[in-house]
């Protein structure tokens, strides 16, 4: 796939929405949007974009086995080595009594396992410090039962099974989270995100961009309407904010991909070099910017390290991206450079 510099541009987006609503005062200035929930559904979206879209390319190139193999193969070298890592450097710290809050330590298996969505939708433990990890979770596993559908279904029938999919995540939610009282962090209820960027894939792939052109002028404007009124008049209680909180904030996403993709000053504003350097590490910073800030402190203490109290979060924020910066360009390129064996 041609590289699309905008793209990093939105990963950025996405990470700095995530950032303000852990790092601010929920509900109020900033935050008055919920912004978490709406980066991580710009990330699902754009997952849902990209992996759809690499795997209709090699739908028409390969045989389902090689390309399946080349994908998860690459799909690992992204995602699992700092993961991993993280995981692993817990234990470490455990054992010279350096701890976090979390449910880590008791129930390691659902973390290792990429099943802690299952455990957090359980016991709705937000306190925990690698709850965000729980959409990490969801994305793996979107990761192990997308190929099967993409590339075994013929192009024929594409649309109609990603509308069904589309369908299928407000039915979910309806039965999850309004009858079942959860918290919404299933797979299932997440899978219309992931669609409603697979069917921008599509659509394009089909020659339509014109087409997607017109619907996104007609539309933007009632969207957008909809998609703040869920978020500043509906609560979380409310069933409209249930069901259809994530239809909207997907729209507003593909809205948002759709013209990063176009020639414009949309997408060149997305492309300029810090966003883009942001997006790069976005995976990281999301990785590490419940951890790392927490473990910092706790170590400088420990050291009797003193630490200059500077406003806006600053010392986190330096925390957080200096690590981060150092994490992609000392373990997560050299060990993507393995991907080039893996192409179809």
């Amino acid at each position: 796939m041609k590289y699309i510099p905008a793209l990093d541009g939105v990963r950025a987006i996405a990470i700095l929405l995530v950032l303000v609503f852990h790092w601010f005062p929920e509900g109020v200035g900033i935050n008055i949007l919920p912004n978490g929930p709406i980066g991580v559904t710009l990330f699902f979206v754009l997952s849902g974009y990209l992996i759809s879209n690499i795997l209709m390319e090699q739908q028409t190139k390969a045989q389902f086995f090689r390309s399946f193999k080349n994908f998860v193969i690459r799909r690992a070298l992204r995602i699992f080595p700092i993961y991993f890592l993280v995981l692993a450097g817990l234990l470490v710290l455990k054992r010279v009594s350096i701890v976090i809050n979390t449910d880590f330590y008791e129930y390691p298996w659902y973390y290792w396992g990429y099943m802690y969505n299952h455990w957090l939708e359980q016991g709705a433990n937000w306190a925990d410090t690698l709850s965000p990890y729980w959409s990490l979770s969801v994305e793996e596993q979107f990761y192990v039962l997308w190929p099967f559908c993409i590339l075994l279904i013929s192009s024929r029938f594409r649309a109609y099974f990603l509308w069904f999919c589309v369908l299928l995540g407000v039915a979910f939610r309806y039965y999850s989270v309004h009858l079942q009282q959860g918290i919404g962090v299933y797979m299932l209820t997440c899978v219309d995100t992931f669609a409603w960027g697979a069917l921008l894939a599509h659509y394009i792939r089909e020659g339509r961009s014109a087409e997607i052109a017109v619907w996104v002028r007609r539309l933007i404007i009632p969207v957008v309407f909809c998609f703040l009124m869920i978020c500043l008049k509906h609560t979380d209680a409310d069933l409209v904010k249930q069901l259809f909180f994530r239809t909207f904030t997907s729209l507003v996403s593909v809205a948002v991909l759709f013209y990063a993709m176009q020639p414009g000053n949309f997408a060149k504003i997305l492309s300029i070099s810090p966003l883009r350097l942001i997006g790069q590490m976005s995976y990281g910073i999301y990785l590490y910017h419940m951890l790392v800030p927490n473990l910092f402190f706790q170590i400088a203490g420990k050291l009797h390290i003193p630490i200059p109290e500077l406003p806006f979060n600053l010392v986190p924020f330096i925390v957080l991206f200096s690590f981060s910066f150092l994490s992609l360009n000392l373990i997560e390129k050299p060990i993507q450079s393995f991907k080039r064996f893996f192409v179809s």
